[in-house]
């Protein structure tokens, strides 16, 4: 079992453990952001980190209606910027606690008297010692230099704190039934190993999902490019439309996030003007009768619990479809486990 295998089957407990184990300093977050009437949001990280934040954005503006950014950290560490950020709740997120530019626009913050909150997987890395309050991922070390259950307790850990902020008595059934549909989309193993059969010789994709899983695009694309060496371009669906469209032909490849939610008559109108185009696609659905032949079915949930099947499902085809090519996905060529930008 190479490391990748065994921290995907790791997720629900992992999750389990991270909303447990934070949610009284989650009440203690949230108490701050009521007492201080805080009615803006900024997250700063990079790569899967960034993608959790997406999730979040969606997650927060759907059900607290507070709005959430995503920081650029150039304007603080290239161009010197004069960003106000002091009536901000502002996020850093990252794995190991180390990237460096989310460090700066965290340590800006905090300077300027925002609230600020790390979330990290170590509670001695830089990050976690700068802020205000630290979350901690409980994810356990991740060997694999792809992030599976990282990014999964990323999600799990905003979701907390929207559940939190806003005493929403069915979001936090949600996450309590979550590591259980969780555990049975591992058991969609066969079922995904088909899908990866057929993909095993494609070089191109993309990846195309709208809303609470336009986050999942991103990760899945990213989870393709470093384990497969694959060229996966995730779009919005509703941004597909434009451009990208232009591109597709008999030869293309399509993996459409197709959740059962208020998005589903968007992924429709796309498989409707698909069809001339002759491309092959590939659906993730929760949708038995969704009208595309090959399909990897996942069990029903909400719409906001959805990004965690579908992004687990993704992870498990990203993984065989790299052991199909010969790859190793734990150590994908160039990169490594910790990635320092500025």
């Amino acid at each position: 079992m190479t490391f990748m295998d065994q921290e995907m089957h790791e997720e629900p407990q992992r999750i389990r453990q991270t909303l447990s184990g934070n949610a009284e300093i989650v009440r203690v977050i949230v108490g701050k952001v009521r007492n201080r009437r805080i009615r803006n949001i900024v997250v700063a990280g990079r790569g899967s980190s960034d993608h959790a934040a997406t999730y979040f954005k969606y997650l927060c503006e759907i059900v607290a209606g507070i709005p959430v950014g995503f920081a650029a950290p150039s304007v603080l560490t290239v161009y010197q910027g004069r960003l106000d950020l002091s009536d901000t709740l502002t996020f850093g997120v990252s794995q190991s606690g180390k990237a460096e530019d989310v460090l700066a626009v965290l340590r800006h913050a905090r300077r300027q008297g925002g609230l600020t909150v790390s979330i990290t997987n170590d509670p001695l890395s830089p990050l976690a010692l700068e802020a205000d309050h630290h979350l901690n991922l409980f994810a356990g070390e991740e060997k694999s230099i792809a992030a599976t259950k990282s990014f999964v307790c990323q999600m799990a850990l905003f979701a907390l704190f929207v559940q939190t902020l806003t005493d929403d008595q069915a979001l936090k059934s949600q996450l309590d039934r979550l590591p259980e549909q969780m555990a049975s989309t591992l058991e969609k193993k066969d079922s995904i190993s088909q899908i990866a059969e057929i993909m095993t010789h494609s070089q191109a994709c993309y990846v195309i999902g709208r809303g609470y899983v336009n986050a999942i695009a991103h990760e899945l694309a990213l989870k393709l490019q470093e384990t497969c060496y694959m060229e996966a371009m995730p779009f919005s669906t509703s941004d597909f439309h434009h451009g990208p469209f232009a591109m597709l032909d008999q030869d293309s490849l399509v993996l459409l996030l197709a959740p059962n939610d208020p998005s589903m008559p968007d992924s429709l109108e796309l498989l409707r003007k698909l069809l001339p185009t002759r491309a092959k696609v590939i659906a993730f659905t929760d949708t038995p009768d969704l009208p595309v032949d090959t399909k990897i079915l996942l069990p029903e949930t909400s719409p906001a619990m959805s990004p965690f099947l579908f992004v687990l499902a993704g992870q498990m085809l990203a993984f065989d479809l790299s052991l199909r090519r010969g790859l190793d996905p734990d150590r994908p060529r160039g990169l490594s486990k910790v990635t320092i930008t500025r």
